[in-house]
């Protein structure tokens, strides 16, 4: 209640005053007050109030209030020697924002002793010190204090310093550079990683479309399904996860596949995982191969930020409620129905992050647009003295029905080293394969980074006989600042005519599981060119290219990829224009062409669009579209489309709405034109089996948190839209980083009349796939303005104390006898106290006005002292 206090004099200072403040606020703080709230009672002179100041001065540790001003209507002053020491904060623990060097470090418990002048101070341990990355060992006190005990780091460190702010509760820490250990900006220690909860979850998603009619005629109508299951346990730092998809065409034929299935955990030490069971490759050196075996590699995320790479964005356009699918390996891996016009996948699951992509974009009437998402990741340069490596063992995993499945092994390893240079290479063997790979990266500097590489490898044919060959691959990235040009990738790569990739001599004739060989599956590529470069444009826009262009010995036409995307903004008016190109072997080449216009619908959160498409053949497409979002959060999202097509097909309409609520997500999208119609549902969410219970949830990330605030239902998390608390008080943050601080506050304006919370924002640092506790102090009780009398109407004396049953301070006594509590009962006793002589205490029952308005703010209630006030 004391910091209360202190809060209290330091908002008072911002009152103005005819009184200078006091050159110390915490040994002042008794003077500086009564000067203060002189102007609120009577007049003073300058004088005076320089003489009272002056003599607070000359005597900091006995200062004296003047208790006549605080005198209201005759009424006893309150014995005001409890803030005559002027302390920052009693003693004991306390939740704070701690900040070394002005970075923050996260929220500690911290022990606030009593000091020599009287003044609570914050003890520091040497603990602490280690984990705020404090070079200890060089100093000898730190070496020799025990564990628990106070260090005075002023006198300890030269030249360092520690601050406590009351008002804002702000430990700031200042210490030389020189006695600290350096560390990556960004850096988490490991020691404050958190493994998490043990627990048992489950993400689902479901998708059924009804479909009648067809792009092509005789196009066959029926339901379609699509389903996903992607669960698993986590006992301590294991994770087991399994995930699984099923299939229902047109033709009534089901398809239920099982993706993978692994057992993993963190092996801080090696800063590193090991993976049990089917898993994925790394690609930044050899494609990714899917595996089921054992696996163990270093983990980029838990380096700091600085140090990691990035993950491709799969975009395209789609001209109805579109469905989009990537399949990886022959494998189905993501799914998901899109609104008209441009679209952006950014969110794969990071199973899917590796090795070329395969995206079929298929409209509501059934035709079908497909193209390669190229992703040959530049070897990340590494900084000096870093390692990433990768150890694979296990069989070969194909979706493709006819490619065999080789045990092979396959090593990889990068090395960062000085001058900006890094040394990276792998190895695989198996019966059908070998290849071994060396390169170099460099960082040019204002030049960007390059790094090229060789790979010698020799495959066995189905003839039996072997052919050898090699590849030589030079990527590069670069992003001009000062020009706004960014090269995520520019990458080359020429083969030689026997050289094989280790997925092309395991899948020699491989098929999907619908029968179909994809040309992504085609053999002997003899040279490939990629690219993907953004510009901005000032005041004029931004513009994208993605290129890929790939050549096979066997001849015939190459498979090439060409988007182009301009996006500006006039006004309120945004323009865009989006162009196609896909050429996939001996397939038809296809051109599409967009041109988009948007404007807000006042200050709605709605928005108007027209686009015009054309392609390929000279159909064109003319749509008018509104879409927008509703609620506070915004969980409510919609779009409504009519279009007109230039070839036969006439008009066309779509509608879809999305709502992403507490418990899951459901879509609803209906498309309907000439000869055809399809309507869409889909369902998505998660569900957490726990030792407090179960939680319904949205979507489920890899890595998640469980609120815990009891009694505190349909309480929103900031950031996180349509993330609500549920009866028992508990939700699912579906989406946190791991090895990374994350800030969980909770929305403070959803609290109910009678639920208060001590620690409105939780800080957590999980590790991967960890299901990580996040528990706030809540307290269930009524919000209460207290009037408080005597038997003859008397009022307590300004600033005296009050403490519940169990000797709690909950409020002080304000102007008139008002005081302001919370955690009420519906009746309840209070003590009130103003002094610690006889008769400067009293104790006030209360009840509460009846009926209680639930959804007040506060409630009101008469309190009667039950001894006289002297």
């Amino acid at each position: 209640m004391r910091l209360n206090v202190e809060r209290m004099n330091m908002a008072v200072h911002s009152v103005h005053s005819p009184c200078p403040p006091g050159r110390n606020r915490s040994g002042l703080a008794g003077t500086w007050l009564s000067c203060t709230l002189l102007p609120l009672t009577v007049a003073w002179s300058a004088s005076a109030c320089a003489a009272e100041l002056a003599s607070s001065a000359a005597d900091a540790g006995d200062v004296q209030f003047n208790p006549g001003f605080l005198e209201i209507n005759g009424t006893a002053p309150a014995d005001l020697s409890l803030f005559s020491k002027g302390n920052r904060v009693v003693p004991g623990i306390y939740r704070v924002d701690v900040f070394v060097n002005q970075a923050f470090v996260g929220q500690e418990e911290i022990r606030f002793a009593e000091a020599g002048d009287g003044d609570a101070a914050p003890c520091v341990t040497r603990q602490q010190l280690t984990a705020w990355k404090v070079n200890g060992a060089a100093f000898p006190a730190v070496v020799a204090a025990a564990e628990g005990d106070c260090i005075n780091l002023e006198t300890v460190i030269p030249d360092s310093t520690v601050a406590y702010e009351a008002a804002s509760q702000r430990l700031s820490v200042s210490i030389p550079q020189a006695a600290m250990i350096n560390v990556a900006r960004g850096s988490v220690s490991m020691d404050r990683w958190d493994n998490g909860i043990n627990a048992a979850l489950l993400n689902y998603q479901l998708n059924y479309a009804n479909t009648r009619g067809g792009y092509s005629s005789g196009a066959p109508a029926g339901n379609t399904y699509f389903g996903s299951l992607r669960g698993g346990v986590n006992l301590d730092a294991w994770r087991v996860r399994h995930f699984s998809t099923y299939n229902r065409d047109l033709s009534g034929a089901s398809t239920w596949r099982a993706i993978e299935t692994y057992a993993q955990r963190d092996v801080s030490a090696i800063r590193g995982r090991v993976l049990l069971g089917d898993g994925t490759t790394p690609s930044n050196l050899f494609d990714g191969i899917q595996f089921r075996g054992i696996q163990v590699a270093s983990d980029e995320q838990m380096l700091p930020d600085s140090l990691q790479g990035y993950a491709p964005v799969i975009r395209g356009i789609a001209q109805s409620n579109a469905k989009v699918t990537v399949r990886q390996n022959g494998y189905i891996v993501y799914t998901k129905y899109v609104a008209p016009g441009p679209f952006a996948i950014d969110d794969l699951y990071p199973t899917a992050t590796s090795g070329d992509l395969e995206v079929v974009v298929t409209e509501a009437n059934g035709r079908e647009t497909r193209f390669i998402q190229p992703f040959s990741a530049v070897p990340t340069l590494l900084r000096e003295g870093v390692w990433r490596y990768s150890a694979t063992s296990g069989k070969y995993r194909s979706g493709y029905t006819r490619a065999s499945q080789p045990i092979f092994a396959q090593v990889t390893v990068a090395r960062g080293m000085p001058q900006g240079f890094s040394l990276y290479g792998g190895a695989i063997g198996a019966d059908v394969y070998q290849s071994a790979l060396a390169g170099v990266g460099k960082n040019l500097g204002d030049f960007g980074a390059v790094s090229v590489d060789a790979t010698h490898a020799r495959s066995r044919a189905q003839d039996n006989l072997w052919r050898s060959g090699q590849s030589l691959r030079m990527l590069y990235a670069k992003s001009f600042v000062p020009i706004g040009t960014d090269f995520r990738i520019l990458g080359y790569r020429y083969s030689t005519e026997g050289f094989r990739t280790f997925a092309e001599a395991a899948e020699p004739g491989g098929f999907s599981e619908d029968g179909q060989r994809y040309p992504m599956q085609r053999q002997g590529r003899r040279s490939r060119i990629e690219g993907q470069i953004s510009q901005q444009l000032g005041g004029l826009g931004y513009a994208y290219v993605t290129a890929r262009n790939e050549t096979y010995w066997q001849g015939g036409a190459p498979e090439r990829t060409l988007q182009l995307g301009y996006n500006t903004a006039y006004r309120q008016l945004a323009v865009g224009a989006y162009f196609n190109y896909t050429q996939m072997g001996g397939m038809p080449s296809n051109r599409q062409f967009m041109l988009t216009l948007q404007i807000p619908l006042g200050s709605s959160k709605a928005s108007a669009q027209y686009n015009l498409t054309t392609e390929s053949g000279g159909r064109t497409n003319n749509q008018v579209s509104v879409f927008g979002s509703a609620f506070d959060d915004s969980r409510l999202a919609y779009s409504l489309t009519a279009g007109q097509s230039n070839q036969g097909r006439g008009s066309n309409t779509s509608a879809s709405a999305s709502y992403l609520g507490q418990m899951a997500q459901f879509d609803l999208g209906r498309s309907q034109g000439n000869g055809y119609g399809q309507t869409t549902v889909g369902m998505q969410g998660g569900v957490l089996l726990h030792d407090r219970g179960v939680t319904l949830s949205q979507s489920l990330g890899e890595t998640v948190a469980l609120v815990d605030a009891p009694a505190a239902n349909g309480v929103g998390v900031e950031g996180y839209t349509g993330v609500r608390t549920d009866v028992a008080g508990r939700t699912v943050v579906p989406y946190v980083q791991p090895y990374r601080i994350n800030r969980l506050a909770l929305r403070t304006e959803d609290l109910g009349s009678n639920v208060d919370v001590a620690n409105a924002a939780v800080e957590v640092i999980p590790t991967r796939g960890a299901v990580v506790l996040a528990a706030y102090q809540t307290t269930v009780g009524y919000r209460v303005m207290l009037n408080i009398r005597d038997a003859r109407g008397e009022v307590p004396p300004f600033g005296s104390l009050i403490s519940d049953d169990d000797g709690k301070e909950v409020g002080v006594v304000g102007n008139d006898g008002q005081a302001f509590i919370s955690g009420a009962k519906e009746q309840g006793l209070i003590r009130i106290r103003w002094g610690e002589a006889e008769g400067m205490r009293c104790d006030a029952r209360y009840v509460l006005h009846k009926p209680i308005d639930e959804n007040a703010q506060f409630q009101r209630a008469e309190a009667t002292c039950a001894n006289r006030i002297d």
